[in-house]
């Protein structure tokens, strides 16, 4: 692990399709945006086939509705991963064969980097491609999932790590995976090695927040105050901005990441 701070990042916030329209190219074109970004950004650019790129603008232009936001929380193999992933998203569609074959190609970019350092790295991976109010997502890690519906937040992925599963049987009470000291040990991640991906698919409504985000943000504070950081009134740029505020108020210390899309009522 690097010892390098990493700063908080904003990356794809949008109140409708105009919207994630335009984060899209906040992403590739804002030079104030974090580190991280932007070695992703500079990754995408040679990466990506012309065909991929033809994709692209087609969706920033308004010719697809297909969202898809990819998160990863693990230094030079969440680079890897999320330019592999997005290789694939693409150019397929918003189902389940996409994301998993997304998540496959982001595992098997891991293993690359893995042969070319001589090391072990591995990132959290989870992906959400939407097409109108039907979601699939892809998971593995202790990055997670959300859905805010009616004031309530509801966690849709399962926290692939030793708390989370002792969770899971029985053997801890809810609530361990925020402070038990054995939180951070990971069972499942995107390792270069055979994975076994998490997939779900979901129907969301108008009024819906879906959010992807990482540990260092849901870990300082409660599902209860997520909801209610997320619900408040005014432009989500604004909300998840105070929301990732909270979390570090709240003593995150670690990566505060949120990717966030309001259905439209």
């Amino acid at each position: 692990m690097s010892d390098k701070k990493r700063l908080p990042i904003r990356v794809l916030i949008a109140d409708d399709e105009a919207e994630v329209r335009d984060a899209y190219r906040q992403i590739l074109s804002d030079a104030d945006m974090s580190s991280e970004t932007a070695v992703f950004h500079n990754l995408r650019e040679r990466l990506f086939s012309k065909a991929a790129q033809d994709k692209i603008a087609r969706n920033l232009s308004g010719g697809d509705t297909t969202f898809t936001p990819v998160f990863c929380d693990g230094a030079e193999a969440a680079v890897a991963a999320v330019s592999a992933a997005l290789k694939v998203l693409a150019t397929g569609q918003a189902d389940r064969d996409t994301v998993a074959a997304a998540m496959d190609a982001a595992n098997d970019a891991v293993a690359v980097v893995r042969s070319e350092i001589n090391g072990q790295p591995g990132t959290t991976l989870t992906i959400a491609a939407v097409l109108g109010h039907d979601a699939v997502i892809g998971h593995a890690g202790d990055s997670r999932a959300y859905v805010v519906h009616a004031g309530v937040a509801t966690v849709v992925t399962s926290d692939h790590s030793w708390v989370g599963d002792q969770v899971r049987a029985g053997a801890l009470a809810p609530g361990s995976e925020r402070r038990h000291p054995r939180r951070n040990v990971i069972t499942r991640a995107v390792l270069g090695d055979e994975l076994e991906a998490e997939l779900l698919s979901i129907t969301l409504e108008g009024g819906d927040l879906l959010m992807l985000c990482s540990d260092g943000f849901w870990e300082p504070i409660s599902d209860d105050d997520i909801a209610v950081l997320l619900e408040t009134p005014g432009p989500l740029t604004a909300v998840v901005e105070r929301a990732a505020q909270a979390a570090l108020d709240a003593g995150g210390t670690d990566n505060v990441t949120l990717l966030a899309l309001r259905l439209p009522d």
